[in-house]
């Protein structure tokens, strides 16, 4: 009977010292990076924190939006008095971007509460042109007539020859080819999350992106061109958004995201 005897001593003595490495555990400092940016971004969202205890333990960050939990990272046997970083990409437990808005961020630690990090704004979209930029005008609307009784299926933004063009959307590359007739070097994403598809054509050089390629948003896909039938009128972005399967104005969400990117 001896064995079990000391076994049960030796078992009751590990409870006691997790209880009192729990009582002692606590969240010293946490913080959010940025205040604000983009879902699925390369940087993502960073948390930083500082725990003090008596031995590792378990950290778990939650992310707050509108009252519900929308993501919950674990952080396993995190060492006391350490400074830790983990990154946040912006998604929901599911895996799809989270919603435009505001969201607070906690750190908690097993048997010793929570903190909160700080809050952060996040957006799912970003504008494409980085660099000064402007539109055709009429022609360059979506639907404006076209030669052949065609009309114009996306939106036309101006901008030198050369100017970076971004993932406006995290997605996969779905078709990446040139069209000498019309769109020359164009590259088309499908957005995360979403039943959206976008296209960027006339850019000066092929996408360094190809097919089946995952994008974060913000990623350079292309730069501005005048290839396909933009070699008779100058540079710029075409960029179409189509809605499952179906083209829809851009205009509206373009000037939109560029308010904030």
């Amino acid at each position: 009977m001896a064995k079990p005897v000391i076994a049960a001593i030796a078992l009751l003595g590990l409870l006691a010292s997790q209880a009192t490495a729990a009582a002692d555990a606590v969240v010293q400092r946490a913080s959010v990076s940025p205040k604000s940016g983009f879902t699925d971004s390369v940087d993502g969202v960073q948390v930083e924190f500082r725990i003090a205890a008596s031995a590792p333990a378990d950290v778990t960050i939650r992310v707050i939006g509108s009252g519900d939990e929308v993501r919950r990272i674990e952080v396993p046997g995190v060492q006391p008095g350490v400074d830790r970083t983990v990154r946040w990409d912006g998604l929901t437990n599911g895996g799809v971007p989270v919603a435009d808005g505001n969201y607070h961020l906690f750190v908690g630690i097993a048997g010793g509460g929570e903190r909160e990090a700080g809050e952060v704004t996040l957006h799912g979209h970003f504008f494409p042109v980085r660099g000064p930029h402007g539109t055709r005008g009429p022609v360059g609307e979506f639907n404006a007539p076209r030669d052949g009784g065609r009309r114009h299926k996306g939106f036309d933004v101006t901008a030198a020859c050369g100017t970076p063009l971004a993932a406006a959307r995290a997605g996969t590359v779905i078709e990446r080819k040139f069209d000498r007739r019309l769109d020359g070097n164009y590259v088309v994403i499908r957005g995360l999350g979403e039943r959206r598809q976008y296209l960027y054509a006339h850019m000066i050089h092929p996408s360094p992106f190809h097919t089946g390629d995952q994008v974060h948003i913000g990623q350079i896909v292309g730069n501005v061109g005048h290839t396909g039938n933009a070699r008779t009128v100058g540079c710029h972005l075409h960029f179409e958004i189509h809605l499952q399967g179906r083209p829809i104005d851009p205009k509206p969400y373009l000037r939109a995201w560029d308010r904030f990117s």
